[in-house]
Parts: C-alpha cells; structure tokens; sequence
C-alpha cells in the first residue's frame, strides 16, 4: 500500500475542493455547491440504499477502474487524482471496505483492517460528509 490515499475527480472541481474541501455528493447538493459529479444515478441510488450518500470515497492507489468508467462514459471530463494525507482514516464516523461499498457482499465497518487487508483495487475508506482541504495535496 502506497502511503496516501487518492480521490478522482473532474478538474472543474479543483477550485472548489481548495475553498470547501472534499464533500460527499449529498452535501455538495444540500450546500448547492455546483460540481461534476463522476457518480451516475444508478451509483447514488445504491449509496442510498446503504446509506452511504454522506461519504466521500477514498482509495488506495491512483488507478482506480472507475475513474476511466466516468471518463469514458462522458460523466467528467478531465480528471485530477487528490492525494490525500494518511490521517483521514482517523476522521470522526470514518468508514471501511474491502471493495467498492455498494456492490454486494461488500464489507463496510469501522474496521481499519477491513479496507488494510483487502486486495480489491476498489477497496475503500469512506470519509463522513468532508475532507478537510488541508489533508488534500493538489496537482
């Protein structure tokens, strides 16, 4: 494991990941905080349905599949990877996966182990609501 944590995203929303920090998809909507979101609906009915539309998603390595899904299927545009300080994993209500969240049999807990143990590429940390900007290293 690589010694940061990495996060996509279209470089339209740099700017406003430096002013707001990195903000779940339900906040960004709550706060009317424009963006151009790499999830689909299909994607953000799932997190509904397991109650993780409150999380900003964090990976292990800056080859994640779905960042080329999202490009390639016209949802962003040009995309960054965030590098993103190891000290996220201690953020309050932080959660863990061993593989995408929202696909079955999917382990999400509290267990830092359960996202540390995982050999998926798509294996998670799930950060409730925001990532502090000062966490964030920017291309």
């Amino acid at each position: 494991m690589s010694y940061y944590l990495y996060h996509f995203t279209d470089y339209r929303n740099l700017e406003s990941i430096k002013r707001h920090g990195l903000m779940s998809w339900r906040r960004l909507r709550k706060e009317k905080i424009p963006h151009y979101p790499a999830s689909n609906d299909l994607s953000r009915d799932l997190d509904r349905q397991k109650g993780l539309q409150d999380y900003v998603r964090l990976c292990k390595s800056p080859d994640h599949p779905m960042a080329y899904i999202a490009k390639n299927e016209g949802r962003i545009g040009n995309y960054a990877w965030l590098r993103i300080d190891l000290s996220a994993v201690q953020l309050a209500l932080t959660k863990y996966s061993n593989k995408n969240a929202t696909k079955n049999g999917a382990v999400v807990d509290g267990n830092l182990s359960t996202f540390l143990e995982s050999e998926d590429r798509q294996a998670e940390v799930l950060v409730f609501k925001k990532l502090p900007s000062n966490l964030i290293t920017f291309p």
